[in-house]
């Protein structure tokens, strides 16, 4: 019996881990040698070229994995699967299956099972039941028909370190994507929005194995290792020893280039760890620091604990230091916060300084207490995946289409580090706080059609329409920040039309430049120059021999022109 265990990502970048988890358990507990075989794909493929990879290893059992990302892709494979293998099993798991699973076995005649809760011990047990032909009605996690009636058992509950997913081709097949790592499993949270916290408890993994398992993932080729542990530094003397672990590897065990991506509660870190924090080398660690609210009453109303002052304390410290990069969550949609209250939490948040303010939007998951309480708050969501929240009683439908037109200026302004210089001039003289900036913005791109898909030199010409007609700005120096912005953002040297100035004296700055023998970058130009015109003429000249780890932005530096000019006696 042949068993196909699928993955379906959202991006290519993304690698998988449930699969490998559930192959180790199959190789750890299954009492027959089953063939297995693992398949990825996205839902930006084909149907055909996912069915297609689907149907050529003729396997007996297919295991998928469904999220709300590719739940939609899934039921639409699933009758093309059964026609073309129509004595095949089917086996559905993960969040978007195991919360709602006897509505998936009504609806989809396809589905012959579901599982729930972990899967390591589960998915092997069943397995054998298939090919002994006698699968257990009482195994925990298992959702199946019965007759005309569907039998839903509880998942199981697991006290055991599960096998290690991580064999020679999971390395094989990970090619420098994203690879995921979990040290332990569980939240001690039970916020109502999320599903981390329904089983309550954190279970954690030994150091030893996590230790063995972060070398591993820093020298399989890929750039990025992202722990998937819900709240990384719950066990604060545990996150001390890991991170301490690491900056010891950094540059010995761990090649120069790779990050680690963390999710933290900020108030939870103690002042040992945030100094031990400030040693780490420059974009070695990414926090993902989850805020949501700065509403008190918002965060009691979804069961989120949080010290909010110490957590601003925190983030500020560690932000200071230059050395990590800090990304901060808020969700729009939550209880007791209307537009005026969310643009609070808002410029609260960006006050804080942030490299990334991600603006999220609450999705009522199958299986969230949210959900369920959706009534009280008066929530309308979309039907389908990711059930996101349409309006509530405390945000209209107009609302959140503002905030939505908000989040892409949230995105394409801020978010991208393509517009730092520029936007610390807007904030210093327009004196508009950040809500109302992007909000504006916002705005004036609705006007002009949208931004999603706009090229950035036609986003860059708006930004310099619409802000250079701002009470306070003034033009010229406008144009001489989105110079140097871009100038730091991409290693070509161009500048969009709308900011270019005839400068003949350009040429002989250029051709002094490349006579210094400063810069050697092969790949792309080697430099970017500009000349700016307010605070006395200048010139600016990024260079692109390395980018900053943190920002990701290339270093510009500023001197006088003449000394930039033929006949003066400077040098470059």
């Amino acid at each position: 019996m042949k068993v196909l265990l699928c993955a379906i990502h959202s991006k290519y970048i993304h690698s998988a881990l449930a699969p490998w988890c559930l192959a180790a358990g199959i190789r750890a507990y299954a009492k027959e040698p089953f063939a297995y075989e693992i398949v990825e794909g996205t839902v930006n493929q084909p149907d055909e070229a996912l069915i297609s990879a689907l149907l050529r290893p003729e396997a007996d059992v297919f295991a998928l994995s469904c999220y709300i990302w590719n739940i939609s892709c899934i039921r639409r494979l699933l009758p093309v699967l059964k026609r073309e293998r129509p004595g095949c099993k089917v086996i559905l798991g993960g969040p978007e299956a195991s919360f709602c699973a006897a509505r998936l076995l009504s609806e989809c005649p396809q589905v012959d099972y579901i599982l729930a809760g972990e899967g390591e011990r589960t998915l092997p047990a069943l397995l054998d039941g298939l090919f002994t032909g006698r699968v257990p009605a009482s195994l925990p996690g298992l959702a199946f028909r019965d007759g005309d009636r569907v039998q839903v058992n509880p998942p199981p509950q697991v006290c055991e370190e599960p096998p290690s997913p991580y064999c020679e081709d999971y390395f094989t097949a990970l090619r420098g994507r994203i690879a995921y790592l979990e040290t332990s499993r569980g939240c001690p949270f039970s916020c109502a929005f999320c599903l981390s916290g329904i089983h309550k408890g954190v279970r954690f993994f030994s150091l030893e194995r996590a230790k063995r398992e972060l070398l591993l993932l820093a020298n399989s080729g890929a750039q990025t290792v992202k722990l998937v542990d819900r709240t990384f530094n719950c066990n604060p003397k545990r996150a001390y020893d890991l991170f301490s672990f690491l900056i010891g590897e950094a540059g010995r065990s761990i090649p120069k280039g790779v990050c680690f991506h963390f999710e933290v509660a900020a108030d939870l870190f103690d002042d040992e760890t945030i100094r031990l924090l400030s040693t780490a080398p420059p974009g070695f660690f990414q926090m993902e620091a989850g805020l949501q609210s700065f509403q008190a009453d918002t965060l009691e109303e979804v069961n989120r604990k949080t010290d909010l002052e110490r957590l601003c304390r925190n983030l500020k410290r560690l932000l200071a230091f230059g050395n990590m990069h800090i990304h901060i969550d808020l969700i729009a949609g939550l209880p007791f916060e209307g537009l005026p209250r969310f643009a609070d939490s808002f410029n609260r948040a960006f006050s804080l300084g942030p490299h990334m303010l991600q603006l999220g939007f609450l999705k009522l998951l199958h299986g969230s207490a949210l959900r369920q309480a959706a009534q009280r708050y008066g929530y309308r969501w979309t039907d389908t995946p990711p059930y996101q929240v349409e309006e509530n009683r405390f945000l209209s439908r107009a609302d959140l289409s503002r905030l939505h037109r908000l989040e892409d200026a949230l995105e394409r302004l801020y978010n991208s580090a393509r517009f730092s210089f520029t936007l610390r001039y807007l904030f210093k003289v327009t004196g508009l706080s950040p809500f109302s900036l992007f909000d504006a913005f916002a705005s004036f791109v609705e006007e002009k059609g949208g931004g999603a898909n706009v090229p950035l030199s036609t986003y860059t010409e708006w930004v310099f329409a619409f802000f250079s007609k701002q009470p306070g700005v003034e033009k010229a120096r406008l144009r001489d920040l989105l110079t140097c912005d871009r100038l730091c953002c991409e290693n070509t040297g161009r500048i969009p039309a709308c900011l270019r100035k005839k400068d003949k004296r350009l040429k002989a700055v250029a051709a002094r430049l490349k006579a210094s023998g400063r810069y050697t970058n092969q790949k792309g130009a080697p430099f970017g120059i500009a000349i700016l015109y307010t605070g006395g003429e200048r010139i600016a000249v990024a260079d692109y021999q390395e980018k900053d780890p943190v920002t990701s932005r290339y270093p510009i530096r500023f001197s006088p022109l003449p000394l930039f000019l033929p006949e003066h006696p400077g040098n470059a």
